[in-house]
């Protein structure tokens, strides 16, 4: 019992999104695992979750195929292509055939049954962090790649590149958005937080990524935004 409970206590540097309207489900999740977790976000509306989604923070996702006025496949799949990386867990309220097949069409780790139970949620968070992000890396040219477990950005040899904090947002941003240009309202949205700035603070970041890295990593679309740079086996 000691063993598992030193386990789960590693979830302290965890982020998790939970996506429920469920007012039972929120009351367990905000009495359990409010301080569980380093980050815990709780969304109650499919516009609530894709936009926390789209921030590109969180370590991984639990669902509810149960909240209101919404299609759960429908969620799933803007969920989806809106962060493609994200781990999920599904819970729902029945287990029909339906619902099981969109989770799993969607890449969901698995499927828990309501009432929740604290223990087995944990249990769940902790086996799917450890299964689906320490392998995930997000290659570039010249050996450069993004380590999703670790959140960080490597040069061949694992030699760690020094970004600040607003070229590692940058750069991830531009990863969850890799099949389309990302705006420049957005980046300024997501990585300025909406503060004032300028399109040359925006180029400034731009050349300092590329200074770290190479030049082709980051591609403008004149008057449009920018791209990046991912190998097509990603």
């Amino acid at each position: 019992m000691l063993k598992t409970v030193r386990n789960i206590r590693k979830l302290y540097n965890a982020k998790l999104l939970f996506i429920s309207s469920d007012l039972a489900v929120k009351q367990t999740i905000e009495s359990e695992f409010d301080d569980y977790f380093k980050e815990l976000k709780i969304a109650t509306t499919m516009s609530e979750a894709l936009s926390l989604a789209c921030s590109n923070n969180y370590d991984m996702s639990i669902i509810d195929a149960d909240i209101e006025g919404v299609s759960f496949s429908e969620l799933c799949s803007e969920l989806s292509q809106l962060a493609p990386t994200l781990p999920k867990i599904v819970i729902s309220s029945s287990d029909d055939n339906e619902n099981i097949v969109t989770a799993i069409n969607s890449g969901a780790y698995t499927f828990l049954s309501k009432p929740l139970r604290a223990k087995d949620v944990k249990l769940a968070v902790i086996m799917c962090l450890n299964q689906t992000k320490r392998g995930d890396k997000i290659e570039f040219e010249n050996g450069i790649y993004f380590d999703e477990y670790r959140d960080q950005f490597f040069k061949s040899g694992g030699v760690l590149i020094d970004f600040t904090r607003l070229e590692k947002s940058f750069l991830k941003l531009l990863i969850t958005k890799r099949n389309e240009i990302t705006d420049y309202d957005t980046i300024k949205d997501v990585v300025w937080k909406g503060k004032d700035m300028s399109i040359y603070t925006m180029r400034n970041i731009v050349n300092k990524i590329r200074q770290k890295t190479y030049y082709e990593i980051i591609k403008n679309h004149s008057n449009k935004g920018y791209t990046i740079d991912i190998l097509k086996n990603n």
